[in-house]
């Protein structure tokens, strides 16, 4: 005896998905249609590109980039504005080696400009071998103030070295904003880790509207905040698109693994938690944000620097990378032994 299947919510086609956030049905083709409008609702609300933008798109070849790829290919060919792939490699052996081809192939796929950067050419050093440096003086080294920077795991110089690479790369390429595929997993994840931490002044800040604050400082951008992971997935599968699907080496040794874990479960058990938590989020930032910041910024007046060595904007005399690099690399440790 047949049975009687779903049908699509917007065009009655048989449908292949369902999400349980809202209860709606989609088939293949009007799934990516929602993907499509949702990403579209993001860039308006959040005033995210200009017409004439030369958008630079953070691609790994991961499924988060790769598909905001394939989405603002689509979004913005109606518009003058132009995209730019640009990958970094981070120099993490045996794992982005296999991403670079692949980024790159999407990128020629969909006849748009990929340039490679890497943190060895920009800094002197790949992530592998600032980690290893790292390990080795944590060994031999006491837990003190003046040790500090050599304490942190890979994922945390990796985040400091990727935002200033992405960035450099950005101005050199006359790029006027940067799209991230940070999607809403992430993005919920990002806001628990700042509330785990304590770091208030970043949970507060929010994600409002992009604002050139300097002309060496590129804004950026994430049109997937609103989609979540699970169907940046089903979109890729739906739309045939081949991503790299390794995972970092370096993830398993991140708080972030234990709270995506238990966002997964969350959601799993209560749909739509992701949106509460980002939503929810936003209405805190925008009610206290701007009352936060004038009280901070009226006691304490925030000036713009630029790093001494490198010449990056910085909030202090030396930059945090080139702090980093320092203490790892040119510092002479007196061990006592």
């Amino acid at each position: 005896m047949s049975k009687n299947l779903p049908t699509c919510y917007s065009c009655s086609k048989t449908a292949i998905t369902y999400r349980r956030t809202d209860g709606r049905y989609f088939c293949k083709d009007c799934f990516s249609k929602w993907v499509h409008a949702t990403v579209r609702k993001s860039i308006k609300q959040k005033n995210m590109f200009e017409r004439n933008d030369r958008i630079i798109v953070g691609l790994s070849g991961g499924k988060d980039s790769t598909v905001l790829l394939d989405v603002l290919n689509r979004i913005e060919k109606k518009y003058p504005s132009e995209l730019i792939a640009v990958c970094i490699d981070e120099g993490i052996d045996g794992y982005r080696d296999d991403g670079l081809p692949i980024a790159e192939m999407n990128a020629k796929k969909l006849d748009i400009e990929y340039h490679l950067f890497s943190f060895k050419e920009l800094f002197g050093y790949t992530l592998d071998e600032i980690v290893q440096r790292s390990r080795e003086l944590q060994k031999i080294l006491p837990s003190t103030k003046k040790t500090k920077k050599i304490q942190h795991g890979p994922c945390s110089y990796c985040g400091v070295f990727r935002r200033k690479a992405i960035n450099l790369a950005a101005r050199k390429l006359d790029g006027d904003k940067v799209a991230t595929g940070h999607n809403l997993s992430d993005v919920s994840q990002t806001i628990m880790l700042n509330l785990l931490r304590g770091d208030s002044s970043k949970l507060i800040r929010g994600d409002f509207q992009p604002k050139k604050v300097h002309e060496l400082l590129i804004p950026r951008v994430k049109p997937l905040q609103a989609v979540a992971e699970r169907d940046v997935v089903l979109y890729a599968f739906y739309n045939d698109i081949t991503y790299h699907t390794t995972e970092c080496p370096y993830s398993v040794e991140a708080m972030r693994l234990d709270v995506r874990n238990f966002l997964i479960e969350i959601e799993d058990k209560y749909p739509g938690s992701l949106n509460c938590v980002r939503n929810g989020m936003e209405k805190i930032s925008q009610q206290c944000g701007g009352k936060i910041t004038a009280e901070s910024t009226a006691s304490k007046p925030k000036q713009l620097l630029f790093c001494e060595k490198c010449g990056e904007p910085s909030s202090s005399a030396i930059c945090i990378g080139c702090q980093m690099i320092d203490v790892l690399f040119n510092t002479d440790f007196k061990i006592n032994k």
